[in-house]
């Protein structure tokens, strides 16, 4: 019997190994995994204090009932929702936050002795994990125990800044250091009840404005998706707002080849190049940033025009146009500068008046500043009349600055942009 030459043998056992192998690469291929997605809010934790001082908001028909009931309804629509009450320590409300809603009009719930206000911002943080996101509903009123009022009535007016502050500021420094933010909202309402003074003389109100105010606290871009979604869905707007950041500063940009350019230069991703600049023929460019991540009011153009900060060391650059995205003329951008608009919300807009070197590096900063809405209208240090009361928080200035000078420093900045000029 005739063998087949082993030539032919050969080629055919090599062809089948090559099949085997292209299949094998092909079934490889399609077991690669998709690519997982960024991770949001996984749950919230919302916390009313129930001490005492907080039982006139629950009296009759208050903005507090209506404002916490709705924030709590549509917080739910947001992402699974506990309820928690604290004076002391937390204690989970069980029913639920519909029942919890209930209780807020038919039962008492602020029955409970007053509580340290530090110690309670050390309870809530502590529980904003990962991707859990905790809120706090109290009055914010700053005060030592009742027994040290009772050995010294003034001790809450003498020792507010240097103590009470301290407290706060020293819990807040622990939450930045974990990268937690917060934001704070303010509402007033009417308070029928009790009402403790700095020395604990009570007052008897009827209907008087009370602030109170909704604190939100977690990782910070969890708390920038939280705000947009809540402020979309609420009808109770807050009265203000403020927002305390914790993450690294913005550094991502892109910068426009022909928005708003000016003079001869050449776009390149890290700056620009072959730039010809004198003071008589400046230059101009454009670039886009997106500051959704932002406060509002470190979104405003007036706020960006007064704050942002220029260094050139080798080139004269100044910031001449901030304008919001909506504003900017699309008429003469081409298709793929379109897209690169669309996906910022600013653009800012520089001149080059001269570049006294071969390169030079540019440095755009925008330092945190924060509102201090809280100092004017909102604050007393004397709360035993209604005149000097009213819609007031006593220490309430000394409460936030602890808090804002735990996440503000002078290397803490919303935006950092690098880029070079170069001829």
């Amino acid at each position: 019997m005739n063998q087949p030459p082993i030539r032919a043998n050969s080629l055919l056992f090599l062809l089948l190994l090559l099949l085997v192998q292209s299949c094998g690469r092909k079934e490889k291929k399609t077991e690669k995994p998709p690519e997982a997605k960024p991770a949001g809010i996984s749950n919230i934790l919302f916390f009313m204090e129930t001490s005492a001082s907080m039982g006139g908001y629950l009296k009759g028909e208050t903005n507090f009932k209506v404002a916490v009931s709705e924030v709590v309804t549509k917080l739910n629509q947001i992402a699974p929702v506990e309820v928690w009450t604290i004076a002391g320590k937390p204690k989970p409300f069980v029913e639920g936050y519909n029942q919890f809603v209930v209780n807020l009009a038919t039962t008492p719930l602020a029955t409970e002795r007053s509580s340290e206000l530090h110690k309670i911002f050390k309870e809530v943080g502590e529980k904003a994990k990962g991707n859990t996101v905790t809120m706090l509903v109290s009055d914010c009123i700053l005060s030592f125990p009742d027994a040290e009022i009772k050995k010294n009535p003034e001790v809450n007016r003498q020792n507010a800044e240097s103590v009470l502050k301290s407290q706060i500021n020293d819990q807040f420094a622990s939450l930045k250091k974990q990268g937690i933010s917060a934001t704070v909202l303010a509402y007033s309402s009417g308070f029928n009840g009790t009402y403790y003074d700095y020395q604990n003389t009570k007052h008897k109100l009827a209907g008087e404005s009370r602030p109170f105010y909704i604190w939100i606290i977690g990782k910070q871009e969890l708390v920038g998706d939280l705000n947009r979604k809540l402020g979309e869905l609420m009808i109770t707007k807050p009265a203000k707002q403020l927002d305390f950041g914790a993450s690294g500063a913005l550094k991502q940009f892109d910068l426009f080849f022909s928005l708003n350019k000016k003079g001869a230069w050449r776009a390149e991703k890290a700056g620009l190049a072959e730039l010809s600049v004198k003071p008589s023929a400046p230059a101009e460019f454009a670039v886009g940033v997106n500051l959704n991540g932002l406060p509002a009011y470190a979104q405003a153009e007036d706020f960006i025009r007064k704050n942002l900060i220029v260094t050139a060391p080798n080139a004269t650059v100044k910031l001449i146009t901030v304008q919001k995205k909506e504003k900017v003329s699309t008429t003469r951008i081409k298709e793929r500068e379109l897209k690169l608009l669309n996906q910022n919300t600013h653009v800012l807009t520089f001149r080059v008046d001269n570049l006294y070197d071969e390169k030079a590096d540019v440095v755009l900063k925008l330092p945190v500043r924060f509102d201090d809405w809280y100092a004017t209208g909102w604050s007393t240090m004397d709360d035993r009349t209604s005149e000097n009361r009213f819609n007031k928080t006593f220490a309430l200035v000394h409460l936030m600055n602890g808090v804002k000078e735990a996440y503000q420093s002078s290397t803490n900045d919303f935006l950092v942009l690098n880029l070079k000029l170069e001829k």
